[in-house]
């Protein structure tokens, strides 16, 4: 990976989104986990109407520890993640999820500039140690996380890929 490749676009900016933002954030958690490519196209538009009613409701909460981070580059909205608190083993902590990068946008800096930000919302929040899920066959992913000092502490059980799903690696950062 050339250091070009990862620089931070100039004019990307990460900000809590809002639900004026709703339409744009929904087009890019559908557009990355549903493509709309074969058979799927027919079922893009409900797929992508369930996930906007979703965060609608998500982004209405008035859950103090919840937040959803957009990137935009200009005004067009490139990238989201979103950070709330999960029930774990041994109590609550912050989890990380639906962090994605509209596919001609990756390789620019951008989901890392999401991961530093959703950081920092935890450290507001007063929690040391973030956690996040990431498929285990998903090498790009799991490349920048570990560059992030992301560790796996567990693994799914082998049963997903009898589903014929990836298992997936649970990762915790320790903040600093």
């Amino acid at each position: 990976m050339s250091a070009s490749s990862q620089s931070v676009l100039p004019s990307l900016v990460v900000y809590p989104a809002a639900p004026s933002d709703l339409e744009p954030l929904a087009e890019v958690l559908t557009q990355v986990f549903h493509p709309p490519q074969g058979l799927q196209r027919w079922i893009y538009r409900i797929r992508k109407l369930g996930i906007r009613e979703d965060l609608r409701l998500r982004l209405g909460s008035r859950d103090p520890y919840y937040c959803c981070l957009a990137a935009s580059v200009g005004s067009r909205v490139v990238g989201i993640v979103e950070i709330s608190l999960r029930v774990m083993a041994h109590g609550k902590y912050p989890y990380l999820s639906n962090l994605a990068v509209l596919p001609r946008w990756r390789r620019r800096g951008i989901a890392r500039q999401l991961l530093l930000s959703a950081e920092g919302v935890v450290q507001v929040w007063g929690y040391r140690r973030l956690h996040l899920h990431v498929l285990e066959d998903n090498l790009p992913a799991r490349q920048l996380y570990s560059q992030l000092r992301y560790t796996p502490i567990e693994r799914t059980d082998r049963l997903w890929r009898w589903l014929g799903v990836s298992p997936q690696l649970l990762l915790c950062k320790w903040l600093s």
